[in-house]
C-alpha cells in the first residue's frame, strides 16, 4: 500500500518526539493516511468485482482476494487508531475528526477476527457468484438458460407449474442452509460482541446510525400492515378467487423467486380503464427505453430537479447486456462509477433505471462537498436518506408532467380522468414497495429470531417458510432467502426499510406545498430542492436523522407512516370497493377524452377486452395480450403491440378518396360533437343526481336509526 512506509515513519517519529503539539499533528496525519489506503482498498476491491461482473476467468478469485485483504486491514488499522488517540486530546475545533475516529473505531463486520472474516465473504462471494453465472436454469423451454433469461421468462410465463420448475432450477443454485445456520448467520453475534453491543438488534441499530431502528420499523409497519393485507387479498382475488382471499399465496403464482417484488402482475390487477399503463408501457416500447436509454432518460430527470449533469463517461463505461435489477460499482471516487443492467424494456426497469442513476448523482453530490474524504462518504453505515432520495426520484419519474415531457403519456389526456390515473399508478409503485418492506423486514426479524434462540433448534432449518407464511401470507421454500446478498453476507435490511418509508415522507412534504394536485411537482422541486442537495453533500459527516427535519422543510422531525399511507389513498378505497363492493360504488364516472390526431411517436387509445386467467399469455412484447376487462363487450379491437403501433404510424392515407365526401363529413362531424357533448352533460347530471340520491337515502337511513335509538 502507499501509506505503509509513510506510516512507519508517522509512528518513529511519534515514539521520538515530545510535546501535545506533535501528537496532534501526527495523529491528525495518521487518520488521513489511513483513509488514504482504504480508497485503495476500494480502488482494487471494484476493479476485482467489476471483472468477476464481466465473466473474468479470475474475477471471482481475485474479489475474494481483495475482499479478504480488506477485512484483515479493517481490523488492523483499529488498533493503531486506538493506540495513537491515547496521546490526543480534542479540541472544539475537532468535530469532523471526532466523526471520523469513531467511523474507523467501529467499521461493522470487518472487526471480526481475520478466520471469520474469511468465511464470511468467502460464502457469500462464491454464492453470488453462482447464482449469478449458472446456466442450467429451467425458462420452460427445451433448453437450459441464465439468470437473465431466467427473470424475463418468469415475467412471461403464465403457466403455474411452468412457474414453479423455474423457481425451483433457481433453488438448486442457492447454498447449502445447514452451512448458512452453523457457519454464518452466527457470525452477527461475533460482530456484535467485537463492538460492545448486548444484542445483534442493537449492533444493526447502531450501523443503522438510529437508536431504536428496528423497535420504529416494527411500529411503522404495524400501521402499513393493512394496506399490504388489502392489496394481498386482491391479489389472490384476482388470482385464485373469492374463496382463497386471506389466505397465504404460493410465492410462485407471484412470479417472484423471493415474493419481494409482485410487479410482474400488474396486467392481471388492472382496474377497468387501464388507459395509463397500456400507452407508458406501449410508448416505453416504442421508444426502446430499456438499458443505456432507459438510464438516459432518467439523467434528463434529474437535470429538470436541477441537480445537474451525470458525467457521460459513466454511461460509456457501464455495461447494459446484464442483468437486472441493476448494480452499481463504486471505485470511492468522485465520477468513477459504473452500473450494470440490462437492457429489457419494462416500467419496472425503467423506475430502476431512474433510481440507480440518482444513485450515482447522490455519490457525485457528496464526493465534491463532504470534505472529499473517503470515510465522510463511504462509511459501513446503512443511511436512510441514501435509500431514500434516490425512491424519490423514481416516484417522480411517473409523475404526470414527467411522464408527458418523456413523450411516454400525454398530460391533456391525463386530465380527463386524474384521480382513475394516480390510481392505476399507485397500483404500479404498490406492488412494488408493499411487498418490499414486508420482506425487508421479514429477513432482518427471521434471522434475528434465529439468532435470539426464540425458535427451538430442531425447527430452524424449516422456520424461514413458516415465518414467512405468517408474516407475509406467503408460502416460501425454506432456502429462497439464500437468494439475497443482504442475507448471505450478514447485511442489515433495517436502512432500506427506513429509506422507503422517508421517501414517501419527502413526496408528501413537496406535494403539500403545491397550490393545486395539478401543478407541476417536478418544477417545484426544481424550484426548491436546496433541502435535498444539502442532505447529499453532508455525506456521512452527521448522522442522517439529524437531517430528516431540514430534509422535510421542519414539518417533521422524524420518520411516519403518514406519507405512504397518505400517498395510497386512491388505492385504499379502491382496494376496499374491490373487496367489499356495493351498490354506492359501482357507478363508473370515467369520462372517455376526445382523441386528437396521433403525432410522432404517439399510439391511438387501446379498447379494452375481458380479463385474461393466470394460465393465459400476457407479454410485454404483446400488449395486444394485455388488454384487460372493461365489464362491457368491446365493439372494436386496437392492436397496440410495438409493431402494430408503427404500422399505425406509417399507414399511408387513402388518396383517391372523394372531396366532396369529406366536405360533408365536416358538417357531419360538427353535429355528431354537438351530440356528444350534450350526452356527456346529461351523463355528468344523471351522476350527480343518483350521487345525492343515494347520499339523501344514507342521510334518512341514520335519522330513522338515530330515532331507534
Amino acid at each position: 500500500m502507499r501509506a505503509t512506509l509513510t506510516l512507519l515513519v508517522i509512528y518513529f517519529h511519534v515514539l521520538l518526539s515530545s510535546g501535545s503539539d506533535n501528537d496532534q499533528r501526527w495523529f491528525v496525519s495518521l487518520v488521513d493516511l489511513v483513509e488514504l489506503d482504504y480508497e485503495d482498498h476500494c480502488e482494487q476491491r471494484a476493479s476485482a468485482y467489476w471483472d468477476e461482473l464481466m465473466g473474468s476467468s479470475k474475477g471471482l478469485s481475485m474479489k475474494l482476494e481483495r475482499d479478504k485483504a480488506f477485512g484483515i486491514f479493517g481490523r488492523s488499522q483499529t488498533t493503531d487508531i486506538r493506540s495513537a488517540l491515547s496521546s490526543y486530546t480534542y479540541t472544539q475545533e475537532d468535530e469532523i475528526l471526532r466523526r471520523k475516529v469513531k467511523l474507523l473505531l467501529q467499521p461493522g463486520d470487518t472487526l471480526l477476527k481475520t478466520e471469520q472474516w474469511i468465511r464470511l465473504v468467502t460464502f457469500g462471494d462464491t454464492a453470488m457468484n453462482k447464482i449469478r453465472f449458472a446456466t442450467n436454469y429451467d425458462c420452460g423451454t427445451t433448453t437450459n438458460c441464465t439468470l437473465r433469461e431466467l427473470h424475463n421468462s418468469l415475467a412471461r410465463q403464465h403457466d403455474e407449474e411452468t412457474v414453479r420448475r423455474m423457481k425451483e432450477s433457481w433453488e438448486k443454485n442457492l447454498p447449502d442452509l445447514n452451512d448458512y445456520l452453523d457457519n454464518i448467520l452466527p457470525l452477527l453475534r461475533n460482530s456484535s460482541n467485537e463492538t460492545n453491543f448486548n444484542s445483534v438488534e442493537e449492533y444493526w441499530d447502531f450501523l443503522g446510525e438510529y437508536e431504536g431502528a428496528t423497535l420504529k420499523a416494527r411500529e411503522l409497519w404495524d400501521h402499513i400492515k393493512p394496506l399490504y393485507v388489502k392489496l394481498h387479498k386482491y391479489v389472490t382475488l384476482k388470482l385464485k378467487g373469492p374463496d382463497e382471499v386471506g389466505k397465504p399465496l404460493p410465492v410462485h403464482l407471484l412470479k417472484s423467486l423471493t415474493g419481494d417484488d409482485w410487479s410482474n402482475l400488474i396486467e392481471n390487477l388492472l382496474p377497468k380503464h387501464p388507459d395509463i399503463y397500456q400507452k407508458v408501457l406501449a410508448n416505453l416500447q416504442l421508444k426502446e427505453l430499456g438499458g443505456l436509454k432507459a438510464f438516459k432518460e432518467a439523467s434528463k430527470l434529474i437535470q429538470e430537479l436541477s441537480f445537474g449533469e451525470l458525467e457521460p463517461q459513466i454511461w460509456e463505461e457501464s455495461v447494459f447486456n446484464g442483468s437486472c435489477p441493476t448494480i452499481l460499482v463504486d471505485w470511492c471516487k468522485p465520477n468513477k462509477v459504473r452500473a450494470v443492467s440490462c437492457k429489457d424494456v419494462s416500467i419496472g426497469n425503467y423506475i430502476d433505471a431512474h433510481e440507480a442513476a440518482m444513485k450515482i448523482k447522490y455519490k457525485q453530490t457528496t464526493a465534491l462537498h463532504s470534505n472529499n474524504t473517503y470515510l465522510l462518504r463511504e462509511a459501513a453505515r446503512y443511511s436512510a436518506v441514501y435509500e431514500a432520495i434516490p425512491g424519490f426520484t423514481s416516484l417522480l419519474a411517473l409523475n404526470p408532467h414527467a411522464l408527458d415531457r418523456a413523450g411516454l403519456y400525454q398530460l391533456d389526456r391525463f386530465n380527463f380522468n386524474p384521480n382513475h390515473h394516480r390510481l392505476v399508478l399507485q397500483l404500479i409503485v404498490a406492488l412494488r414497495d408493499l411487498p418490499k418492506l414486508n420482506y425487508f423486514l421479514a429477513a432482518d426479524e427471521w434471522r434475528l429470531k434465529v439468532l435470539m434462540g426464540t425458535i427451538p433448534q430442531s425447527k430452524i432449518a424449516t422456520s424461514w417458510s413458516e415465518f414467512r407464511k405468517n408474516f407475509s401470507l406467503i408460502e416460501t421454500s425454506n432456502v429462497d432467502i439464500l437468494g439475497d446478498s443482504y442475507v448471505l453476507l450478514n447485511k442489515p435490511y433495517i436502512g432500506k426499510f427506513l429509506g422507503v418509508i422517508l421517501k414517501y415522507q419527502i413526496y408528501q412534504s413537496f406535494a403539500e406545498e403545491l397550490a393545486s394536485d395539478e401543478s407541476d411537482l417536478v418544477k417545484h422541486v426544481a424550484d426548491s430542492n436546496s433541502r435535498i442537495t444539502d442532505a447529499m453533500m453532508q455525506g456521512f459527516g452527521v448522522i442522517w436523522p439529524e437531517m430528516v427535519s431540514d430534509l422535510l422543510a421542519k414539518r417533521e422531525n422524524g420518520l411516519e407512516y403518514t406519507g405512504l399511507t397518505d400517498y395510497y389513498r386512491l388505492l385504499d378505497e379502491y382496494l376496499d370497493n374491490q373487496l367489499e363492493p356495493s351498490e354506492n360504488n359501482e357507478i363508473d364516472d370515467y369520462i372517455e377524452p376526445v382523441i386528437p390526431e396521433p403525432e410522432e411517436n404517439e399510439i391511438p387509445a387501446a379498447q379494452e377486452k375481458p380479463e385474461e386467467s393466470f394460465n393465459q399469455p400476457q407479454t410485454h412484447e404483446n400488449i395486444l395480450d394485455n388488454i384487460i376487462e372493461t365489464g362491457e363487450e368491446s365493439h372494436s379491437k386496437f392492436e397496440t403491440s410495438t409493431v402494430a403501433v408503427m404500422e399505425i404510424k406509417n399507414a399511408p392515407g387513402d388518396q383517391k378518396e372523394d372531396e366532396s365526401r369529406k366536405e360533408a363529413s365536416y358538417s357531419t362531424y360538427w353535429w355528431i360533437g354537438i351530440a356528444v357533448a350534450v350526452a356527456v352533460i346529461v351523463i355528468l347530471i344523471a351522476i350527480i343526481a343518483r350521487k345525492r340520491h343515494s347520499h339523501r337515502k344514507q342521510l334518512e337511513k341514520q335519522r330513522r336509526d338515530h330515532s331507534r335509538a
